[in-house]
């Protein structure tokens, strides 16, 4: 970025993005942002409150659509300060910044014409209403009207950031209105980029969670099903010092790994969709069976057992370890399907048991893991609750005497589920918001993260919401 500053050009580029970080490529997949900013003249209003990151979204913005002959005009942070608030400004390619923190909005006017006449591709004023509060109402609109004037007909687009969190003049003047808020939910604050108008264009999404991980503003898209094409074995993760690993290195560094003898509870709300949840326990399931461990597991009401031997076998070679629950008579099924009673909680719970029984005999180290459905338990068990608890504390009470691991799928409605939190030595809550799929430990508390896919589909990869 080339900053003009006292008629001196100071040379700071925007830096080149090194191998694992933030793309800025994809800010113009907001809900329609592309196709409006393909139209030269159009002008953009991006609000926020302090902090929401609008400087950073103007600037990979004018990153994005300028190259070297977008223009950067501000009016509130010097250059040393920009390079310090955002820390990738200081590469190629350059832009221009121009420094009016001590004119007038008559300055702010020429180097808007200048950039107009010059056919600049993008010029963001950051920000406008530090300028424009310094003059009476009529002065402002007069200004602000020639402001979109200059723009329209030209070869220039023009967004200005503001700080005035009220609708003001420019608000019906401008082309376009994203706005940066923020939403608390769970005692977590969410950012939320809103699309509030873009003139001439069709918006099918209007609000998005975004982060501003490593100082980079980055945009959530709605939750997409995995390519299960894409399946391929993983390389087992060894114990944590902790205890156990998720099988997942995103899932060991945001929840710390699981303790020996826990019961780890996933809370998930009617919107999550079951390929997402899946991508926060089948991980555990695939690293139990690489590393030589057993896995007794009851699906997901609805859940196809043959799809689910599928999936794990593509990540598995041999899955001798691997137990699969079907309601019925045992009669009627092979390793590694097995079934279980669907009329008795004690007759189901002794079957479940002899597979965890067998398969931990067959384990390298004689441990095991058990990941237990409470949806399916409940739909299957409803008269008889009680017992079914009882059955589900004796479960979660000899996984802790003997070191091994439970995972209970807690559906948020569920009538047991204060009984099954407390059982739980870790618990995790998973919702949809934004239509995005958010994962957040409520037991120990951790931050908020976004979960979407990594290229091995059977792992998630977590974006934290900072």
């Amino acid at each position: 970025m080339n900053f003009i500053c006292n008629n001196k050009k100071i040379f700071i580029l925007f830096k080149k993005h090194k191998s694992g970080e933030i793309s800025t490529s994809d800010e113009l997949t907001i809900d329609g942002i592309g196709s409006f900013l393909e139209k030269k003249g159009h002008t953009l209003l991006i609000k926020g409150y302090a902090g929401a990151g609008k400087t950073t979204l103007a600037l990979q913005l004018l990153k994005r659509l300028g190259g070297e002959k977008g223009v950067y005009i501000s009016s509130r942070v010097s250059p040393k300060k920009l390079q310090q608030q955002i820390p990738w400004v200081g590469d190629s390619p350059k832009s221009e910044m121009v420094d009016v923190r001590v004119g007038l909005a008559a300055s702010v006017l020429e180097e808007i014409v200048r950039a107009v006449s010059e056919k600049a591709p993008v010029v963001v004023l950051d920000t406008w209403d530090g300028l424009a509060k310094e003059m009476d109402e009529k002065e402002r609109l007069k200004a602000e009207k020639t402001l979109i004037a200059l723009a329209d007909g030209s070869e220039t687009r023009v967004i200005f950031v503001s700080e005035e969190p009220g609708k003001t003049t420019m608000d019906y003047l401008v082309d376009g209105i994203i706005e940066l808020v923020r939403s608390e939910e769970y005692g977590r604050v969410f950012r939320e980029v809103e699309v509030q108008k873009l003139r001439g264009t069709l918006i099918d999404q209007h609000k998005y969670l975004y982060t501003l991980y490593k100082g980079q503003f980055k945009h959530f898209h709605p939750y997409r099903e995995p390519e299960h094409s894409k399946l391929s074995p993983v390389t087992p993760k060894k114990d944590t010092e902790k205890g156990y690993s998720f099988g997942s290195d995103d899932l060991d560094r945001a929840f710390k790994g699981i303790e020996k003898g826990a019961t780890v509870t996933i809370e998930y709300t009617p919107k999550v969709p079951y390929s997402a949840l899946r991508t926060l326990f089948l991980p555990l399931v695939v690293n139990f069976l690489s590393l030589g461990r057993g896995v007794v597991h009851l699906p997901l009401p609805g859940a196809s057992p043959h799809a689910l031997l599928k999936l794990v076998g593509a990540c598995v070679k041999d899955l001798k370890l691997y137990r699969l629950a079907v309601p019925g008579s045992s009669k009627d099924f092979s390793a590694p399907l097995f079934g279980f009673s669907e009329e008795q909680v004690k007759e189901a719970h002794k079957n479940v048991s002899e597979k965890l029984e067998e398969v931990k005999r067959l384990s390298v180290d004689g441990h095991a893991l058990i990941v237990d459905s409470i949806g399916l338990l409940e739909n299957m068990f409803s008269p008889n609750l009680n017992e079914l608890l009882q059955a589900l504390a004796a479960r979660a009470s000899r996984v802790q005497r003997e070191e091994d691991i439970a995972v209970f799928l807690l559906p948020s409605d569920s009538k047991i589920k204060p009984e099954i939190l407390s059982m739980s030595n870790t618990h995790i809550r998973v919702i949809s918001k934004d239509r995005s799929i958010v994962v957040m430990g409520e037991k120990p508390e951790t931050e908020a993260y976004v979960v979407e896919h990594d290229q091995n589909p059977i792992l998630p990869k977590l974006w934290v919401i900072v």
